[in-house]
């Protein structure tokens, strides 16, 4: 049987080049220029980056020449004197460093490259001092977490590219985080996890687009409060996890807030301009916020009014989360109307509101009703998101379309979809601070984990 010559191809003067014999065959990658290979060795892992040392001789001086990338969770554990190694022995700049559940070590002394900063020490908050030079030498920094430590005194910041920062356990005084903010003036977003130190921290900034806000863990009632006093860019204000301390918010000036929430009941007497609410309930409704298109409420009982005076305040609403309560049953509490007031009409439900998503909803009752409520009265409504804790089956979902009256909706093209829990995810707060690529951070993370019946 013939077999055919696999083809190689022809050069110019018609004859076939010579192909090296494998153990011939020239290594590409290692005649790339050093800045090449140091910019390839510095996006791996720090261990991987490390073992590169290993390949050739050709490879030894790249990686400690490299814009450094450390990362003592990519070792499997780097000991403290493995990073001060590291660190000491680097002669090329430090690109990316990020050092968690350690005591502090010394930084190099050039971070003039520094891009991306993460020091978290052992948790023992205000023990441990940042160093200055991080606030004065860093130029490129663009991403800073720091934890479980205290701001130094006397602190002077410039930091011209930071544009993430949380800060996570630490010992604040007024005067450093009043300097922190203003030695940042391209920051963007700002993540305030339970730092101690300072009962009111008041936020001013004329680049800040997001605020995540938690409060600290307070076994004396201690009420903790975020004020932002004047910030004319901020989109998105996220109060995450309150329930670990009664705390408050006020927003004096924020003209461009545009998403809101979780709010919960620990948020004892929020303020929007000069709206106070107390206890989820409006005391009074002097100013309202059109720009807020998107709103969750977190934990609240089947209390309509509660619902409205929120979207009183907020007319031009477009999307509503509210994960409900079980209603407490020492306390009576009275019927869901059906419809809204037609002497006093509320405007997003006229004119904005389109998506409505309900957490642990059961069916029953006061929830049915105010499920019920919007069915009947948004009137251009598109999509409304029930999620279930428990498959309930065929016949209660039967009984529950009857109820909802899904045929008397207010919006004919309204679509209503039940979605029971499947399984549990960690979707952080972290990303609805600091992702500001979406314009609804709670569109996907709201009820995920839920499954389409």
């Amino acid at each position: 049987m013939a077999t055919t010559a696999s083809k190689r191809p022809i050069d110019g003067n018609g004859d076939q080049p010579s192909v090296p014999a494998s153990g011939d065959q020239a290594d590409l990658i290692s005649e790339l220029p050093d800045e090449v290979l140091g910019t390839v060795v510095s996006l791996l892992p720090t261990r991987e980056g490390a073992r590169t040392q290993e390949l050739s001789r050709r490879w030894r001086p790249v990686w400690r020449a490299a814009p450094l990338n450390l990362d003592n969770r990519d070792g499997c554990g780097f000991s403290a004197k493995i990073v001060s190694s590291i660190l000491s022995d680097h002669i090329g700049p430090a690109r990316r460093i990020s050092l968690t559940g350690f005591q502090p070590v010394p930084l190099p002394q050039d971070l003039a490259c520094l891009q991306e900063l993460e020091l978290t020490y052992y948790y023992n908050p205000g023990r441990f001092v940042l160093p200055p030079s991080v606030f004065r030498l860093a130029p490129a920094l663009r991403v800073a977490r720091f934890g479980c430590c205290r701001l130094p005194p006397n602190l002077t910041v410039d930091l011209p590219q930071l544009q993430q920062l949380t800060l996570h356990g630490v010992a604040l005084t007024e005067e450093s985080f009043r300097a922190l903010l203003s030695g940042c003036p391209r920051l963007e977003s700002l993540l305030l996890e339970m730092n101690v130190g300072v009962v009111c921290l008041r936020v001013s900034s004329p680049s800040l687009r997001s605020i995540g806000f938690i409060a600290p863990p307070s076994s004396t009632n201690v009420v903790y409060e975020l004020v932002v006093e004047d910030a004319p860019r901020l989109d998105r204000l996220v109060p995450l996890r309150m329930k670990t301390g009664p705390a408050n918010i006020r927003v004096i000036r924020a003209p461009k807030l545009a998403i809101l929430g979780p709010l919960s009941y620990p948020i004892l007497q929020p303020q929007f301009g000069t709206t106070v609410f107390e206890r989820s309930i409006a005391v009074s409704l002097a100013t309202i916020m059109p720009t807020l298109k998107v709103f969750a409420l977190d934990y609240v009982g089947p209390n309509l009014d509660v619902v409205l005076d929120f979207l009183k305040c907020f007319p031009c609403l477009e999307s509503l989360y509210i994960k409900l309560q079980e209603p407490d049953p020492r306390k009576r509490m009275k019927d869901v109307r059906k419809y809204a007031s037609l002497g006093d009409p509320t405007e997003c439900l006229e004119l904005h509101l389109k998506k409505v998503a309900l957490k642990h909803y059961c069916g029953r009752g006061l929830e049915a009703g105010i499920a019920r409520f919007f069915v009947l009265n948004a009137k251009v409504l598109e999509r409304m998101e029930f999620g279930l804790d428990e498959d309930y089956g065929d016949i209660w979902m039967a009984n529950q379309k009857l109820r909802l009256q899904l045929e008397d909706r207010a919006s004919r093209c309204a679509r209503f979809e039940f979605k029971r829990h499947s399984w549990s995810t960690l979707h952080g707060h972290k990303e609805r601070t600091h992702d500001l690529s979406t314009s609804d951070p709670f569109a996907a993370s709201f009820l995920d984990g839920y499954v389409t019946l």
